[in-house]
């Protein structure tokens, strides 16, 4: 081998396969021919897969491949090829025409044309139409409660008080109420007379045949006796006056058959104007019963025997 260095030698035309060169292959020094050094090596032009790139591929040099503004690549079932971005460049908004199977019930809805002061509304499954909502309805509507719907509807809860000075008609209404609570009845007669703030009711005692008592046997007298006429018959009968029947408290005894009638005075009772006890002494001779002062404990008893 030539003592001249590599670089000393004159360059070759062109590296042919059979050319040999000088290699140190681990110390030892050796020959090596072209070919043998391309079999290890990539030809200058060469091509490599998609699974052989490392890293990102730019934007920049991705082809065409025939795509226009706005479109991207989709499958079309058998290859990916260019077509429109429905999804536009607003956002991710989809255009409404291009949204296919539609719920009926949202296709009822888009079917409607708005106009001012109304909303839609569902009239069916698959059917909608649109209603007025005014200005007062939605007044209502920002309301987050019943106390604020009231407040915008200017009305009390249902549940509320008001002093007698509220109500306009106040006495007429009193009355009105008393005056209901008057039912006439066996033996009771309600009658008015004048009108307005000085009308008034009177209630009187009718006499019928349930305002007469047959008595048979001795007693004491009780409230249901107010206002009857108590009739002895063939038997002597003492009625016992107690207090506690209430002041106007009376009633008439007579006798109509063959027995005497006694009025005699209970615990607490006293007699006016004379002392007790009072009894008839013929036939249809009667006394007369009224009560002039009670305490509930005691009484005085106007008592007086009308001879016949």
């Amino acid at each position: 081998m030539s003592g001249q260095r590599i670089s000393q030698f004159p360059a070759a035309s062109s590296a042919q396969a059979g050319d040999e060169l000088v290699a140190n292959q681990s110390g030892t020094t050796r020959k090596v021919t072209v070919g043998q050094l391309r079999a290890g090596l990539a030809p200058a032009s060469h091509t490599h897969g998609v699974a052989d790139i490392v890293g990102q591929i730019p934007p920049a040099r991705l082809d065409q491949a025939g795509a226009q503004t706005g479109q991207v690549l989709k499958w079309n079932g058998s290859a990916w090829a260019p077509a429109p971005d429905e999804a536009g460049s607003g956002g991710g908004s989809v255009a409404w025409s291009a949204i296919t199977d539609l719920p009926a019930a949202i296709d009822a809805i888009d079917n409607l044309t708005p106009a001012a002061d109304r909303i839609a509304f569902y009239t069916g499954a698959n059917t909608a139409s649109l209603t007025p909502l005014t200005s007062f309805a939605r007044s209502l509507l920002d309301d987050t409660d019943a106390a604020q719907a009231r407040a915008t509807i200017g009305a009390a809860p249902a549940t509320h008080g008001h002093a007698s000075a509220d109500i306009s008609d106040f006495a007429a209404a009193t009355r009105s109420q008393v005056e209901g609570m008057l039912v006439a009845g066996a033996n009771i007669s309600v009658s008015y007379s004048g009108s307005g703030a000085t009308r008034q009711a009177t209630i009187a005692v009718v006499a019928s045949s349930t305002s007469y008592t047959a008595v048979t046997a001795s007693r004491t007298l009780t409230a249901a006796d107010n206002g009857r006429v108590l009739e002895g018959g063939a038997t002597d009968v003492t009625l016992t006056l107690p207090a506690g029947l209430g002041k106007g408290f009376s009633c008439l005894l007579r006798r109509v058959g063959t027995g005497n009638l006694t009025a005699t005075a209970g615990s607490g009772v006293t007699f006016a104007p004379a002392t007790g006890p009072i009894a008839t002494t013929a036939q249809w001779d009667e006394i007369a019963i009224e009560c002039v002062a009670d305490s509930g404990t005691a009484a005085t008893f106007l008592v007086r025997r009308i001879a016949a």
